[in-house]
């Protein structure tokens, strides 16, 4: 079942991104972020938001297991058809659609395959087979949002197995057929990807090509996993903000995923910044540097699940019993599921980044004016890079469930556990003070870059 629900997931996320693609690259600037914010939006949602507002509806088709799993599809196609867009905007084709025309024209009475295969191998389908693989991934491999909205997953299944007390050479056995199949993803997507490709031109946006569709689906996604749930979240907190404020249970809670999210984060930009780059200049070695690369992007899109299992089955070896309850298993796991992000995002800071312009300030004479124009052109990009790991990593809900020790259980756990007894005023408010904690920590630390950010 899992299987199925990813692929009709993925398939349906590569063609609504191919109509999504051209709003990114509007030439009217307005429309374009607009885009990209509406884009967005639905994949930075946490989950676990997500899944807590639809719970009580999910609830409610507890006994139509059928528009269940239905709902929650849709819920995974809005949520994870950005990571589709974003690919298919960073691997344009390298013919433009009339070149193709031209093509089909000269080559009459060859056969589609003959065809197909031809623009495949012309790069056409490298975007669209690496999308695909990678949307895949991350349909199948979800848990939060099946576990809260009640709907049969693989991981669910395992999870749940797993915490009931189930041995840990059974766990890893029942996930060696998941684990095929994601290596399976991972293996299309590295080999597409990996795949050399001549620059592509300036994209033009095709100018026949009707915007309306691609809007609706990006309001109509913003709606359904962003709008709604963070609606449902205020308004129980409203009512529940006066019980917070005369119990507030989480505050151990909330800065034990604090110091796990920030532990993770610069891990995972460490690891980016040094190891990547020292494979590029080769100061690792090629072909080692090559194979640490390679293989720490391999753990990290295994998914927190499966690489907390293969953590958890680690430490438990003589050499490594030490660790077992400390929090450097959770941290490694973490910064491993944050290292392939991390890359994408180094990736994107080098292609949008003012080179010449950062090497003058790199001339001027230090003072308060060339703190803030660094910062501008080049500290600030770094900062919501990793600010945007430290949020992803403090949301993490199945690496701290498996592998927090004892005595700092993160914030994700214990709002779990109590969303499984329904919603409650308090039980929103509770959310809510969550969300608020880390978005709080970063905007104090970019209000005070004047004293810690480099001139």
């Amino acid at each position: 079942m899992t299987l199925v629900r990813s692929l009709v997931v993925a398939s349906l996320a590569v063609a609504v991104a191919r109509v999504i693609a051209p709003l990114l690259t509007d030439r009217r600037r307005f429309f374009r972020r607009m885009a990209w914010i509406l884009l967005l939006a639905p994949y930075l949602t946490p989950v676990l938001l997500t899944g807590y507002a639809y719970g009580s509806f999910s609830l409610s088709l507890i006994h139509h297991p059928f528009g269940n799993a239905l709902f929650y599809s849709a819920l995974l196609w809005w949520k994870f058809t950005p990571i589709a867009a974003v690919i298919l905007h960073f691997t344009p084709t390298p013919i433009s659609a009339e070149a193709i025309h031209c093509r089909r024209l000269t080559a009459a009475g060859t056969s589609w395959w003959d065809d197909g295969l031809f623009l495949f191998r012309a790069g056409c389908g490298r975007g669209p087979v690496a999308a695909f693989a990678v949307v895949f991934l991350c349909a199948f491999a979800e848990f939060e949002m099946a576990s809260l909205m009640v709907v049969k997953s693989w991981t669910v299944a395992l999870f749940d197995a797993h915490a009931g007390g189930l041995a840990l050479s059974e766990s890893l056995r029942r996930m060696a057929g998941p684990l095929l199949g994601e290596a399976a993803a991972i293996a299309t997507a590295v080999v597409v990807l990996g795949t050399r490709q001549d620059a592509p031109g300036n994209r033009i946006p095709d100018k026949r090509s009707r915007p309306w569709p691609a809007w609706a689906h990006l309001m109509i996604a913003f709606l359904f996993v962003v709008l709604i749930p963070a609606a449902k979240v205020l308004w129980g907190t409203f009512r529940g903000f006066r019980l917070l404020l005369e119990n507030f249970v989480l505050s151990r809670e909330i800065l034990a995923s604090l110091l796990f999210a920030a532990g993770a984060s610069v891990l995972a930009g460490l690891a980016v910044f040094g190891l990547a780059g020292g494979a590029r200049r080769n100061q690792l070695g090629s072909m080692p540097g090559k194979i640490i690369l390679v293989a720490a992007v391999f753990a990290g899109l295994l998914g927190p699940l499966v690489l907390s299992l293969a953590v958890l089955a680690a430490i438990q070896l003589p050499g490594l019993i030490v660790l077992r309850d400390t929090p450097a298993p959770l941290v490694f796991t973490l910064g491993l599921v944050l290292f392939p992000m991390a890359l994408v995002l180094r990736r994107v800071l080098a292609l949008t980044g003012r080179r010449s312009a950062w090497h003058l300030t790199r001339l001027m004479q230090k003072s308060r004016a060339l703190r803030d124009l660094t910062w501008k052109l080049n500290t600030r990009r770094k900062f919501w890079a990793l600010a945007f790991l430290f949020i992803w990593a403090y949301w993490d809900l199945t690496a701290s469930a498996i592998l927090a020790p004892i005595g700092m259980t993160p914030v994700t756990v214990r709002l779990y556990n109590l969303m499984h007894y329904g919603r409650i005023e308090a039980l929103s408010a509770m959310t809510c003070a969550a969300f608020a904690a880390p978005i709080s920590i970063l905007f104090l630390a970019a209000g005070t870059r004047r004293w810690w950010a480099p001139p």
